[in-house]
């Protein structure tokens, strides 16, 4: 249990972070799409899609490198980062080249092509600002790391409501995500300073040590080469999480785009917390792939375990209340898009379970696996892509996501249990979904006390979330080590609370 308090407590911290900065993302995103209108809203969102194209090569894999690194040799770090500036600002040259040629050759008009170039130059000073971020990650600071993010949403909706308000239309959003990433840089180089300034270990200590130095430090090609899988991976992510905007642009237009763009930020405020809870976990799996393969095969099933439950429960409650969710955030004219939204959300389980499998790979050094098995997928998604948009628009869009994070996650699963005991898939999944048939027939009965608006949201979301974990209980996929866990992290406050009331 001290490795799942461990993981337990980071990730809620961080959470605690990202939560509320999505919040803020939210109220940004819904005043843009309110402000800006169907049409303008498809531009903003088809510039940024483009742009993020583009941001595995800002990063090319170098993040996840250097945390896998120094999550192995700390004492390492500072020669680890130093190299991977360096090798950042190289590609964020490179970046801003192929980003705006590219906008060039395929003649984006001349609006698109300035929120191009602002996207670009933000998404560069946030890939920088993922080195940092990752150290305070490593040193159990991710708390500090969500705060970083916290200020970049509050500095993007603060400049941004006074932008938008002013008629500065889609420029204005953008300027205010360009604000947003300079203080998140800002904020990540400054609170994780006492860990990037380090002193260097001395030839003494390097001698004393036998452990031979991280491949990334034998020379920058040493370093590219190991990051190139990675990068590989991203790229393939990158094009089956974009491309459907930019496909939908030039098939379907801006309106179709924006009412896309809609349903996907509902979409990726949930893959946040994915993300949040493998930055904090995939330290520990480094650790562990240098121990035996049984370790490993554990936090993949734990991680499974809890990917399911949640995100299962989540899809279920979102399906059966597409509509009234749409119509309440983003107003009545995204409510076509609700059925897009009914649909996306079952990526939910896929995108999940799929990005710690690529990190369980990585963390072994087969990165070359997981990139091979991304690329299939970006392949299907292409494909499949170009097949459904044109007859379907948005809702092929939010099916071909669907079946590319299924296909992902299946593709490194087989893989990953080549090398691991493999983890019985249909018994971690036994539960979350008899338990989420329980509470959609919930949903069902007790649909006669829904009252609408947001009253109904929350009324039903209540009782669908106890039917969700009573049938857990029932089924024994919830129990008393999970309710101690829970409890350890709360607050301290509220659990010295918890326990005198239960001592009166």
């Amino acid at each position: 249990m001290s490795t799942a308090r461990t993981v337990a407590r980071s990730t809620t911290r961080l959470l605690g972070g990202l939560l509320s900065a999505k919040v803020l993302d939210f109220v940004f995103y819904l005043i843009l799409a309110r402000r800006l209108g169907v049409e303008q809203f498809g531009r903003y969102t088809f510039a940024m899609s483009f742009t993020l194209l583009f941001s595995v090569i800002a990063d090319f894999g170098v993040s996840t490198l250097i945390v896998r690194e120094t999550s192995r040799a700390p004492r390492y770090t500072r020669a680890l980062l130093g190299r991977g500036l360096v090798l950042k600002l190289g590609l964020a040259l490179v970046t801003l080249l192929v980003t705006l040629g590219t906008s060039v050759a395929t003649r984006s008009s001349p609006d698109v092509l300035a929120l191009t170039a602002v996207f670009t130059v933000a998404m560069l000073l946030n890939s920088a600002a993922l080195l940092f971020e990752n150290l305070l990650k490593s040193g159990n600071r991710a708390g500090v790391a969500g705060m970083s993010v916290v200020a970049q949403s509050a500095t993007a909706l603060a400049v941004g409501v006074v932008l938008v308000f002013s008629r500065a239309g889609a420029m204005g959003g953008a300027l205010a995500y360009l604000a947003a990433a300079t203080v998140h840089l800002g904020v990540a180089l400054v609170t994780s300073r006492d860990l990037w300034r380090a002193a260097a270990p001395d030839e003494a200590a390097r001698d004393a040590d036998s452990t031979a130095p991280p491949a990334p430090l034998l020379g920058y090609l040493a370093l590219l080469r190991e990051a190139a899988p990675l990068a590989l991976s991203g790229v393939f992510i990158v094009v089956y999480f974009r491309i459907d905007s930019v496909l939908l642009h030039a098939i379907k237009g801006e309106s179709a785009v924006g009412l896309y763009g809609g349903i996907y930020r509902f979409f990726e405020a949930f893959v946040l917390l994915s993300a949040a809870y493998r930055s904090v976990l995939f330290p520990i799996m480094a650790r562990a792939a240098d121990g035996p393969a049984e370790a490993l095969g554990v936090l993949c099933r734990k991680s499974l375990r809890l990917h399911l439950m949640f995100t299962i429960g989540v899809a279920v409650f979102v399906t059966f209340r597409a509509r009234e969710i749409i119509v309440l955030v983003l107003g009545p004219d995204y409510a076509p898009a609700a059925a897009g939204l009914a649909i996306l959300i079952w990526a939910l389980p896929g995108a999940f379970m799929a990005d710690t499998m690529l990190h369980l790979l990585a963390a072994q050094r087969r990165q070359s696996v997981s990139a091979r098995a991304v690329a299939i997928t970006a392949l299907f998604n292409v494909a499949i892509n170009l097949t459904l948009i044109p007859y379907f628009s948005y809702l092929g869009a939010s099916a071909t996501t669907v079946a590319s994070e299924a296909l992902s996650f299946a593709l490194m699963y087989m893989a990953f249990g080549r090398s691991v005991p493999r983890i019985g898939l249909f018994g971690v999944a036994r539960a979350p979904l008899i338990a989420g048939g329980i509470a959609a027939a919930t949903m069902v009965l007790l649909s006669p006390l829904d009252p609408g608006g947001a009253w109904g949201i929350a009324l039903m979301g209540t009782f669908a979330m106890a039917a969700y974990i009573l049938a857990l209980v029932a089924l024994g996929a919830l129990g008393r080590q999970d309710a101690e866990l829970v409890q350890e992290i709360l607050p301290a406050a509220l659990r010295a609370s918890l326990r005198g009331e239960r001592r009166t």
